[in-house]
């Protein structure tokens, strides 16, 4: 083969690299305004946690449809394998919409449209739950486990330093639990439709793309952002630390649970264990 032969695979390779380079910046900035601008929003309109949550879910499903151009369904199951509706798995519906069905009567009676529209938007987070549970296998059981402990422990961790920084327990361990046991109920169904949805199922593959390996760099660039999307809800003044502090905290939290969505393909590993460390902290929070 000639030098002029052999020299041609390296030329035609070369666009190809290029064009990989080009889509992952793309992609980078796509991201980034997606979730700069749902935070600009939530900032300019002094939206609740609650309101905050439920403008993630039109921007996540038309995203969904028009950038990714993938079904809905993926969003929670990789292979998103048709939904299959049996008396078993709307029983098991019915069970998981509870806690939030009572949220949504709570908004009702207290004349609170966005309270009301959070709860009736988890009990369709129920479906996803259900959808994605029934799916699991001993991987997914195993990395909800690990993902549960190791994010539960970090939370607690933070919790604690904050109790023993502002005055200690008071060693209420009824609400603690009574506490523990409302918020795995409601934030289960509530992550199967907002967060987790969001920035597991939709941004991570997203940002991925079609990277072989590992991919460490997006999974950390994503959970960045995640940690930056909570400034309009963030509870604690930090002054000049509140930055560092959320992309620092949430980018070790999130890279846990992005390992769990890459490694299973199924929202409920990531999912459960963000409901599992944040009711944790909750817990540990008001003992």
């Amino acid at each position: 083969m000639s030098a002029r032969s052999d020299a041609l695979p390296a030329r035609m390779g070369r666009p190809t690299q290029v064009t990989a380079v080009e889509g992952r910046v793309a992609r980078v900035v796509g991201a980034t305004l997606l979730i700069g601008g749902y935070a600009a929003l939530g900032i300019a309109f002094e939206l609740s946690a609650e309101g905050y949550l439920l403008l993630g879910i039109p921007i996540t499903v038309a995203f969904q449809a028009l950038v990714v151009r993938r079904p809905l369904r993926a969003l929670w199951l990789r292979a998103a394998p048709p939904l299959a509706f049996t008396p078993r798995s709307m029983l098991a519906v019915g069970v998981v919409a509870i806690a939030p069905a009572m949220v949504l009567l709570r908004g009702i009676q207290h004349g609170d449209p966005i309270l009301a529209g959070y709860g009736l938007a988890a009990i369709l987070g129920a479906i996803g739950a259900v959808y994605s549970i029934r799916a699991m296998n001993r991987d997914a059981a195993r990395s909800t486990a690990r993902a549960s402990l190791i994010n539960g422990a970090i939370l607690a961790a933070v919790i604690v330093a904050l109790r023993l920084v502002s005055g200690g327990f008071d060693g209420n361990l009824g609400g603690a639990v009574a506490t523990a046991v409302i918020s795995v109920a409601t934030y289960i169904p509530v992550v199967f439709v907002m967060e987790e949805v969001l920035f597991r199922g939709l941004l991570d593959p997203y940002l991925r793309g079609s990277t072989p390996g590992p991919d460490r760099a997006s999974a950390l660039y994503g959970s960045a952002l995640w940690g930056l999307w909570h400034l309009p809800v963030m509870s604690v003044d930090l002054g000049l630390l509140t930055v560092p502090y959320l992309v620092a905290i949430h980018g070790v939290l999130g890279y846990v649970l992005v390992t769990a969505w890459r490694r299973t393909g199924n929202l409920a590993a990531p999912g459960i264990a963000h409901a599992v460390s944040d009711a944790l902290r909750n817990a540990v929070a008001v003992l």
